[in-house]
């Protein structure tokens, strides 16, 4: 009797698709996480970073009243703290994102391993989702800039910084991984669609 066997594989390409998957992902992650987004500076020259939802050292008022530079990274208690609305947004847009490109990067790289785990038509759905995370991180990204103006950044970057105008202080490095993870997570879409074979079909005699 022959029996028909459907199984469906990652091509070389395909490999190379989950490989750079997980590579978006992560840079995405970590650039998002990381409150390395903006760095300025503030009272006696205390370097202050700024991420979407989380900054490392800020002024706090001690018990004689003084203003004192806390040195530690934390982040906003809520959404509503965040001191920017365009920064509110961000952290939104850019947390679903990495999200995305989390869950295609881990199916991507179980397909490595598990026959049949994504199927042609499903790695053009990851790829879609890719694509739809990248535009979210690049949004994010484009619109962080607007949030410039906040109260928090002028105390860190002078009262010449505004909407798209940095002042004093200057982009820092999460960003530019999030950037290159926004633009890598566009090539794999590309790539997506050329990261399965075909079905094969084998044929087996069974006595």
């Amino acid at each position: 009797m022959l029996v028909s066997n459907m199984a469906t594989t990652l091509s070389g390409a395909g490999f190379f698709w989950a490989f750079l998957s997980m590579v978006t992902a992560t840079l995405c992650c970590t650039g998002y996480y990381l409150p390395y987004w903006l760095h300025g500076t503030m009272l006696n020259a205390t370097d202050v970073y700024f991420g979407t939802f989380r900054r490392c050292n800020y002024p706090r008022v001690d018990d004689d009243g003084a203003v004192v530079v806390v040195n530690e990274c934390g982040r906003y208690t809520t959404l509503a703290d965040v001191p920017s609305l365009s920064w509110q947004i961000c952290a939104v847009v850019v947390g679903v994102g990495c999200g995305l490109l989390l869950l295609v990067g881990f199916t991507a790289i179980f397909a490595c391993c598990i026959s049949d785990v994504v199927s042609k038509g499903a790695a053009r759905v990851g790829g879609v989702l890719q694509l739809l995370a990248g535009v979210l991180v690049a949004a994010g990204c484009a619109l962080y800039p607007n949030g410039w103006n906040s109260r928090e950044v002028m105390e860190a970057c002078g009262q010449l910084s505004q909407a798209y105008k940095l002042g004093t202080c200057r982009i820092s490095w999460s960003y530019y991984m999030s950037c290159i993870g926004a633009v890598l997570s566009i090539i794999c879409f590309c790539l997506s669609f050329k990261a399965t074979r075909g079905k094969s079909t084998i044929y087996t005699a069974r006595v």
